[in-house]
């Protein structure tokens, strides 16, 4: 009887093993997805040269919409058909982008104001940015509308190497960033160091 009751035991054991492989092999994996079900990407971090495209699989529950993160860029934009299913979407980054870190959002567009948190998104690593082009846009600070006596664009972003490696030279996002920490913090925005 003892020897039925150990058989039993690892019959019982290896069954649910088994069974438990089982599951982890059928488990699917829904990338960078705040809703759960709701997208599933080949990529969520790429890298990609500027003037250059990527093609990425993707799939979706719903038909949905995307925004694009900061960048500089009219030629930096996506193309996909907003159709719920799989499909290859193709990033593009445009020749003269300066931002660093572009993002792609993608939303449910069923019930934006019930699923407007719910969304995926990829991170592109933007490689090969032409100084020329940085500097230029770095030179456009100096003639910000929201520059005043407190705050001066250009010399927020000459001043503060964190924030120019965080912000680029996105004047608004440089602003917020003052408004909403630099003041507190006793940056300096109306003259350079």
């Amino acid at each position: 009887m003892g020897k039925n009751i150990k058989l039993l035991s690892q019959l019982f054991s290896g069954i649910l093993l088994a069974c438990m492989l089982v599951a982890l092999i059928n488990v699917r994996s829904y990338a960078a997805s705040d809703y759960e079900y709701g997208f599933d990407l080949g990529d969520t971090v790429v890298s990609m040269n500027v003037g250059t495209t990527k093609d990425i699989w993707m799939w979706s529950r719903y038909n949905y919409t995307y925004y694009i993160g900061d960048h500089t860029s009219k030629d930096t934009y996506c193309e996909c058909t907003f159709k719920k299913g799989t499909e290859y979407i193709r990033l593009h980054i445009g020749k003269d982008e300066t931002v660093k870190n572009v993002f792609f959002y993608f939303y449910i567009d069923e019930d934006p104001a019930k699923n407007g948190s719910n969304y995926a998104s990829i991170e592109v690593y933007v490689q090969g940015i032409n100084p020329a082009n940085a500097d230029a846009q770095v030179a456009g600070l100096q003639s910000y509308a929201g520059n005043n006596a407190a705050f001066n664009a250009y010399y927020y972003y000459i001043n503060y190497p964190d924030l120019r490696a965080a912000f680029g030279a996105n004047a608004d996002a440089l602003l917020s960033h003052y408004n909403t920490y630099g003041k507190s913090e006793g940056r300096v925005a109306n003259k350079i160091l």
